[in-house]
């Protein structure tokens, strides 16, 4: 059977093509009207109605089983004059200057007089073939279906209040009405239906506005043979589409003359060449697909728009089939509201040819949108739906089918939906059934899409890209901290690149490829930066595009943008660069990007490229042969062996086009040269093609971290295979990002907001990044030696699908992994296989594992919380036992050598955190990038003992279980219940420096004796990034107890609380505090978390440039963001639940992965009311959110109001 379909797609093909051919020859002057060309079953010199037998067989329309039973019906208005009549005028006053005329422009002024004084007045009306369009189409839905429209039966009828909608609806029913007189009509013409059945929506009508498409053709010939001067005509292309326009409607009008006007016609069809006639055919089309239809460019504005008219006829349908009667539901409207309700249906279609009577496939995306095809006058969408004879109880999504016809005869395909296939007697050509209830569910995802789409080019890319401009900017911060440090990359979510436009051309830590300040532009970066952070990019390599003069190095390539030219979305980019002459385009997927690149004008185009080693090591070739660049990027370490190799490089090749007429390469030394290849420092290759005016050229590269095989494969699998073109790609791409979207979908009236929450979720989908290749092959972990003269850098291998790295651990623990292992458990458990394949090969559970070696960047021992919250969040999808082990390993034991030690593996300070019960400030744990910090880090290993603790725990429970089935194990139970007693006491070393005396975190010496610090906004040396009042709060793991502690010392925990916020001590920019707004619900008073949360959301974060209030710390201030605004925390990872905040939307809805949704609905929440009134989950209130609660689905219902409920 697979055999089969496959042989069956290569001959559609094949005959595809071969119709594509015949169709570009067949094709006729009135079919090139476009919108003119009248309908297909009306002859339009006599306006006699054409039989539509000779196009389908009338049994095609029986269903065996089923019973037509409602018709639902979208009509174009029928043949009509042009719009309006200042059209004809305006074209007839180029013709008032008779001196300027040709001998032939006389005679044309003659023909022009003629059409007018038949058109004079009836601008934009129905014509007499317009009224019979519409009665030919009612008669044959009467033949048809005659049952439906039998005595008593209801039909009801509306139409757009522009009258040539109203003449078609009246012709229609009047012809109804003539063949039975008994049916019960409602028939009405009335503006308030023209919210659906006419609507444009604000955006269509700036997509409208903005669109322009200029005709590919000279109109020097043609305005010679009308004028003797032609400079005297202001726009001479404007006249003559008016007058292809002219010439085209006269099929739509001829019956109002006399007799019909051939002549007319043919002399004006005869004043253009068929090129020239085509050229508007051409570009009309394009403008109304761009506007109304599936155009990669339009952001699916078409389909949105016509979203409440899809509503409409949705409800009607249903009610309709409710209420046990056969019925018709007639709509008229206009052309572009019903193209873009065929786009929102995903609908393809044929063309009926009028020489053959045969259909004719559809060939490609402009064939899908030929205006003769898809919407010529009083064409029409039918939905005719069937009832099953004997209800199907077991089944009952096929008790009511639906077919769509299109103009009658065509059968609408619908792209992305299964036809439902029903009895033996229908033939296997004749599928285009549709179960009811699965169609409004595939609309819904489309619309859904739609909406995404939408987001996905709305949201803001360069937040983050600037200084922090938000509330408490500036306060506590210092240098980069105040910065998000973020980039408008092209990526797809957690992919191994992202590539970014680059205005910084190093790989130095704390310098991000690209700053919203800068002014010139140096190229375009396969980056592999952690983005929102102060640390360093790596395996990179940039590719830049020149007109004119070749210059080679950054610095001197460097040339001058404007913002207001760029286009930036998580899926594109794009530069105009106008110094250059060039417009560059760019879209990726995850191993892979193509860049596209469109000249200006006639002139040399270089295509520079260079691997950013600056430790100047890299490589790269040209391989003209297989028109080819190879080169590599060794990736060395910082922090733990800071610039030591790191065992692994960025592998890239990039494949360029035909008509290379220059190439070579350069080096630091050698500024340029016709050699082949090249090594060393400031190091690339150039390429040069003779660029033609707007004729594009696509550059396709890919990478890879393990070698230039794979770096070839990643291109055959994911360009070749899956996305060959530059608009394939970006389709892909967008699909990705959709995806991702869908996994929350989020509604307010508020679109501005619901934007800046999916800038949040483009900047929380960086991180962590894949590292393998599409074959699964990955660099291993923390070893293995860099041999830059064999292009097969490091050992391959295969174990995982995927392997993913840079997790930068201090920060993404908190928000960002919690909230994967809600929307995406599978890749949760991908990524936590990756940190226990970590620890496999290098021995130790890693603390920051980023550049795929040890670091000991930060503090603390977080890889045992993201893993243990998975487990606990019920991720089974990675091997917990040997999980278990590498935590554990961490937690109890210190390498045996100093040099493993210093190489980062293993706790900072561990001994002393073990002989203490903290960390003194004795040992100033030397070997660490962060030194000192000795009160955080005992925050931190307190915290962390608490959640090797919990998976302890949970492992030692499903021991028993494991057991009976036969796994095999490899712990202990008792071993583990030891370990849980032992780390929940560990748990609690959080009051050794917490002050009873102060209430406040404190250093404290070998001998117990404390800081007695009362300094508490300037930063300690015992303290990370921050100060003492901020790491107070750092107790998740005991939030009551630590509210005892402070109780004790003489202070009142909601006035100290308070004091942290309206006193400024509160610092947004940096993770310690992120929790500490949540805990107002732990001391009794939840309305003042929605305050201060609330004031958070709108305070330290704006969606512009700066609105970032620090570092987006790998998207874990996005991440934030994300659930604060949906109105959930997750304060204590590596337990199962959440503190619930303020939502600020109208709805959420998670899709989760098992299939199931979960709504949270927010009753009249806006800017004014986020105090929570009233809040249950499925009935049962509280203020506490469980995650099995999330995965059973189920709805958190929530009525706000202005003031606080105490």
């Amino acid at each position: 059977m697979g055999k089969y379909k496959s042989l069956m797609k290569k001959v559609i093909l094949v005959i595809g093509f071969v119709m594509c051919l015949l169709l570009v020859q067949a094709q006729t002057r009135r079919q090139m009207g476009g919108v003119y060309c009248a309908y297909p079953f009306t002859e339009v010199e006599t306006g006699k109605t054409l039989s539509i037998e000779k196009y389908e067989d009338e049994d095609n329309l029986v269903l065996e089983g089923y019973t037509p039973f409602y018709i639902s019906h979208y009509g174009r208005h029928g043949s009509r004059w042009m719009p309006h009549d200042d059209r004809y005028t305006w074209v007839n006053r180029h013709f008032e200057d008779v001196s300027n005329l040709t001998l032939l422009g006389k005679k044309v002024r003659k023909i022009l007089w003629r059409v007018w004084d038949n058109a004079q007045g009836n601008g934009g009306k129905l014509s007499k073939l317009g009224a019979l369009q519409h009665r030919g189409i009612a008669n044959r839905m009467y033949q048809r279906f005659p049952h439906i429209f039998a005595t008593g039966n209801r039909v009801t009828a509306r139409s757009s209040v522009v009258d040539r909608c109203a003449k078609s609806m009246l012709a229609f029913t009047d012809e109804l009405h003539h063949l039975q007189p008994s049916l019960t009509m409602d028939v009405k013409t009335d503006s308030a239906d023209m919210a659906w059945i006419a609507y444009t929506s604000p955006e269509e009508k700036a997509l409208e506005n903005r669109t322009k498409v200029t005709p590919k053709v000279s109109t020097d010939r043609f305005m010679h043979l009308l004028f003797k001067d032609i400079s005297k005509i202001d726009d001479p292309m404007k006249l003559m589409g008016e007058m292809q326009a002219i010439t085209s409607s006269i099929q739509d009008v001829g019956l109002n003359f006399k007799s019909y006007p051939k002549d007319i016609e043919e002399q004006l069809n005869a004043l253009f060449t068929d090129e020239e006639f085509r050229a508007f055919y051409e570009a009309n089309n394009k403008r109304m697909t761009i506007c109304n239809g599936d155009d990669l460019y339009n952001e699916q504005i078409p389909m949105r728009s016509a979203v409440s008219l899809w509503h409409h006829i949705r409800d009607d349908a249903d009610r309709a089939l409710a209420s046990g009667k056969p019925s018709a539901d007639l709509r008229f409207g206009h052309d572009t509201n019903l193209y873009r309700l065929l786009t929102l249906l995903g609908a393809g279609y044929e063309r009926v040819s009028e020489e053959t009577g045969m259909f004719e496939s559809s060939c490609d995306r402009y064939d899908y949108n030929r205006m003769d095809v898809v919407v010529p006058m009083a064409t029409n969408l039918q939905m005719i739906f069937y009832k099953k004879d004997v209800p199907d109880e077991a089944h009952p999504e096929k008790n009511i089918v639906v077919r769509l016809l299109y103009n009658e005869v065509n059968e609408a395909q619908i792209k992305g939906m299964e036809d439902v296939f029903y009895g033996s007697d229908v033939p296997p050509y004749d599928k285009n059934y549709f179960s009811w209830e699965e169609f409004k569910q595939y609309m819904e995802s489309r619309i859904d899409k739609a909406e995404h789409v939408r987001q996905l080019h709305a949201l803001n890319t360069m937040v983050g890209t600037a200084q922090a401009n938000t509330k408490t900017a500036g306060m506590f911060g210092k240098g980069s901290e105040e910065h998000g440090q973020t980039l408008p990359a092209v990526l797809v979510p957690n992919g191994q690149n992202s590539w970014t436009p680059q205005t910084q051309d190093t790989e130095k830590k704390c310098i991000a490829p690209y700053y919203y300040k800068d002014t010139e532009l140096q190229g375009f970066r396969n980056s592999h930066w952690i983005v929102g952070g102060c640390t360093q990019d790596y395996g990179s390599f940039t590719v830049a595009t020149l007109g004119g003069k070749l210059r080679l190095q950054p610095e001197e390539r460097a040339t001058p943008f404007s913002h207001a030219d760029e286009i930036s979305h998580p899926h594109y980019y794009a530069i105009n660069l106008r110094k250059e002459h060039l417009k560059t385009e760019l879209t990726a997927l995850s191993h892979t990007a193509i860049l596209r690149v469109t000249p200006q004008e006639d002139q040399d185009v270089h295509i520079v490229i260079n691997p950013n080693s600056d430790e100047g090591e890299g490589y790269i070739e040209i391989d003209t042969l297989n028109h080819r660049v190879y080169g590599y990027n060794p990736v060395h370490r910082i922090y733990q062996g800071w610039g030591e190799p790191a065992g692994f490089s960025g592998h890239f090749v990039l494949e360029y086009p035909e008509g290379l007429v220059d190439f070579g390469v350069f080096s630091k030394e050698s500024k340029k040269g016709k050699g082949l290849e090249a090594k060393g420092a400031r190091i690339g290759a150039w390429l040069t093609f003779k660029g033609q005016t707007e004729k594009s050229m696509e550059l396709r590269t890919a990478s890879s971290f393990t070698g230039k095989e794979n770096a070839l494969s990643n291109l055959e699998k994911e360009v070749d295979n899956l996305a060959s073109s530059f608009d394939e790609m970006r389709e892909r791409a967008i699909d990705a990002w959709c995806d991702r979207f869908h996994t929350i979908d989020v509604q307010s009236k508020d679109t501005a907001k619901v934007n800046q929450f999916y800038g949040a979720f483009y900047r929380a989908s960086f991180l962590p990044r894949q590292m393998s290749d599409v074959n699964g092959d990955y660099p291993p972990f923390a070893h293995g030696e860099t041999k830059q003269e064999n292009p097969s850098l490091v050992t391959l291998h295969s174990s995982l699908p995927k392997a993913y790295g840079d997790f930068s651990m201090w920060d993404i623990y908190r928000a960002e992994l919690p909230l994967y292992n809600i929307i995406t458990p599978t890749l949760s458990g991908d990524m936590m296989q990756s940190l226990v394949n970590m620890y496999k090969e290098g021995g130790w559970m890693p603390i920051f594992p980023c550049w795929n070696s040890y670091t000991a960047a930060m503090i603390g021992d977080h890889a045992g919380v993201a893993l243990a919250d998975a487990y606990v969040k019920g991720i089974r999808s990675f091997d917990a036992q040997t999980a278990y082990q590498g935590m554990r390993k961490n937690a109890f034991q210190s390498p045996k050598s100093f040099e493993e030690y210093k190489d980062g593996m293993g706790r900072r300070a561990l001994k002393s955190y073990l002989k203490y019960g903290f960390i003194p400030m004795e040992d100033s744990v030397k070997e660490a990038f962060h030194q000192n910090e000795q009160t955080s880090r005992t925050l931190e290993y307190a915290f962390d003992d608490f959640a090797v603790a919990q998976m302890a725990k949970l492992l030692a429970d499903s021991l028993e279980y494991q057991k009976n089935k036969g796994n095999f194990l490899s712990l202990d139970k008792k071993m583990l219940l030891a370990d849980y007693k032992q780390l929940m006491r560990r748990s609690e070393n959080w009051r050794h420096v917490i002050n009873p005396k102060t209430g406040w975190a404190d250093g404290r010496h070998q001998n117990r004796k404390w800081e007695n610090n009362l300094d508490l906004v300037h930063r300690k040396s015992y303290i990370t990034e921050g100060a003492t009042c901020h790491y107070t709060w750092y107790v998740p793991q005991n939030v009551e107890g630590l509210f005892l502690v402070i109780s004790n010392s003489g202070q009142n925990v909601i006035a100290r609380l308070d004091m942290m916020f309206d006193n400024g001590m509160y610092w947004h920019g940096n993770e310690p505090c992120h929790q500490i707004a949540y805990l107002y619900n732990k001391a009794g008073a939840p309305w003042k978390t929605q305050q201060r949360i609330h004031h958070i959301l709108n305070t330290e974060y704006n969606d512009t440039p700066g609105g970032l209030s620090g570092n987006d710390d790998a998207g874990q201030m996005s991440a934030w963001y994300m659930f604060s605004a949906i109105g959930f925390y997750p304060v204590c990872p590596a337990t199962p639940y959440y503190y619930i905040g303020t939502p600020s939307f109208d709805k959420v809805t998670f899709n989760l992965e098992n299939g199931r949704k979960f709504e949270i609905v927010a009753e009249g929440v806006d800017d004014e009311n986020f105090y929570i009134q009233q809040v249950d989950l499925n009935g049962k209130s509280g203020y506490y959110l469980s995650h099995d609660d999330l995965l059973k689905g189920g709805k958190l219902s929530f009525r706000m109001g202005n003031s606080p409920k105490y």
